[in-house]
């Protein structure tokens, strides 16, 4: 299942048309397939950096992990990729080889010591809007063969509105926004929100409080940002959880470890286990056609259409 969309990126970037390169019958087939149940695919992005995202990723993946769940972090983050420090791995290869033809997905992923599986990133590589639609193509045939045998997708984007951001949010199934009692991070997270709401028709995100000193500060983040983008935007925001500021944490994030290796027992340890435990619901809840092949497809020919 894999070799095959390789092939055809290979052949695609050599010069053909995509969608003569694709037989009319395949492509007729893939835009009227029933789902195939795959690992629900969740993106973790924020309006701006510094707000925790990258550590609130790999936190939640070892939370899940410890759950006796398979779970895949995409390091999306091409600008600047650090998940694999977190993680304690150097990776060989990066997406950097796969947008190159060189290497499949399968040949990037790798296992870390924590029971997580990672596909790396590399950083300053190019933005997605220099892809052709053969590479996305290719990247999203790929991993969603590769989702088949997973139970959950972390997704760790880079924060802001770029073009990478739109691309990688809008492909998943779920979005994640990250937010911090920052002033900044909420008006960033808002814009963010309207880029998605507005551009490309995204209505459902999740919110998610970092580095607040109790669920009452959480729960005021939320409703603030909610009612906003209710009001203006037309848009539903579910509250997902809260991580506290603790000290163990930040020990954890300047060591560049996952604060449940040293300090399993610390509040933000069991906060992401509480969030781990939301997102196992939601995953278990029937997928909605987003964020997968059959998606993936029928929005490229919409917009081929309607040029």
């Amino acid at each position: 299942m894999i070799e095959q969309p390789y092939a055809l990126k290979t052949t695609l970037d050599s010069g053909q048309n995509l969608f003569a390169a694709i037989a009319p019958e395949c492509v007729a087939a893939a835009t009227n397939l029933t789902p195939i149940p795959t690992a629900r695919v969740f993106a973790v992005t924020s309006g701006k950096g510094g707000v925790g995202k990258t550590n609130t990723v790999v936190n939640l993946a070892a939370a899940l992990a410890r759950k006796k769940k398979k779970v895949l972090v995409m390091d999306a983050d091409l600008g600047l990729a650090n998940v694999d420090l977190f993680l304690g791995v150097k990776p060989k290869y990066t997406l950097a080889d796969f947008f190159s033809g060189q290497k499949r997905l399968a040949d990037i992923i790798i296992s870390t010591p924590s029971g997580i599986f990672l596909l790396p990133a590399a950083s300053g590589i190019q933005e997605v809007t220099a892809l052709s639609d053969a590479q996305k193509i290719a990247f999203i045939t790929e991993l969603d063969a590769l989702t088949h045998d997973l139970d959950l997708v972390l997704v760790d984007t880079s924060s802001g509105i770029s073009d990478t951001v739109t691309y990688f949010t809008t492909a998943a199934q779920e979005i994640i926004v990250v937010v911090t009692p920052d002033v900044s991070s909420m008006t960033d997270a808002y814009a963010l929100l309207k880029v998605l709401a507005s551009e490309h028709d995204e209505k459902r995100f999740w919110v998610l409080a970092n580095n607040v000193d109790g669920e009452i500060s959480a729960r005021r983040l939320y409703d603030t940002l909610s009612r906003t983008a209710l009001r203006f935007l037309n848009t539903s925001l579910d509250f997902l959880g809260w991580v506290p500021w603790d000290p163990a944490l930040r020990r954890a994030v300047f060591s560049g470890q996952i604060v449940s290796a040293n300090s399993a027992d610390s509040p933000s340890a069991r906060a992401f286990s509480a969030i781990a435990e939301r997102l196992l619901e939601q995953a278990g809840e029937e997928i909605r056609l987003k964020g997968n092949l059959q998606f993936f497809f029928r929005r490229v020919l919409g917009q081929r259409r309607s040029r």
